[in-house]
């Protein structure tokens, strides 16, 4: 995160909307090769598959390492972090459920081994792109880049927009709009964008 910790207020009005999803029905992005800043990483397979009741620690240990640095930043301590952590992740999960009830919910795998976590509705005027999420060791590597455009090639091929709603001070909002997502609204915490 760049720049100062947010506000108590901001981090727990962002429960659920971190970025929001659209429907991969089993899309398999199979050896796909990656132009990737690692110079370790000539080739991935990146995959995906239906996330399941297995994957609850998992997906547990994937939300815990994409917002604690915010709660270190504002000097909690390890446990407090954690149990606040899992409460949100408890939320985050009644979210998706009761709000995205058709949500295409996938666990990303590279080389078979699972990596991240994406999350699609398909909704009748656009695809929502609800959560994208990776292992910290799995960022910066052009994994989440593959993954949005084959959100963008879908949006493109059934001639609607794509969207996705993020928290304000999210590193991800650059990657955003280097892929061509433009900010339609904006909240005190959040911007609402678009690619067409």
């Amino acid at each position: 995160m760049a720049g100062s910790s947010p506000p108590l207020n901001e981090i727990i009005g962002f429960i659920g909307s971190y970025l929001r999803n659209v429907e991969l029905p089993h899309v398999k992005l199979s050896s796909i090769r990656l132009e990737s800043r690692a110079t370790n990483m000539a080739e991935e397979s990146i995959t995906l598959r239906p996330a399941t009741e297995d994957d609850r620690e998992f997906l547990l240990a994937l939300y815990k390492s994409s917002r604690g640095d915010d709660l270190r930043g504002l000097g909690w301590e390890e446990e407090r972090i954690n149990e606040f952590l899992e409460m949100q992740y408890e939320a985050h999960q009644n979210f998706l459920t009761n709000d995205h009830p058709d949500i295409q919910d996938q666990i990303v795998l590279s080389n078979g081994a699972p990596v991240g976590h994406l999350a699609a509705e398909q909704q009748p005027e656009a695809i929502r792109l609800v959560d994208v999420s990776l292992m910290p060791e799995h960022r910066q590597r052009g994994t989440g880049t593959l993954l949005i455009q084959e959100l963008q090639m879908q949006a493109a091929a059934a001639k609607r927009p794509l969207r996705l709603q993020v928290i304000r001070f999210n590193r991800a909002v650059g990657l955003f709009e280097r892929l061509g997502f433009r900010r339609s609204s904006e909240t005190g915490t959040h911007f609402q964008m678009e690619w067409r």
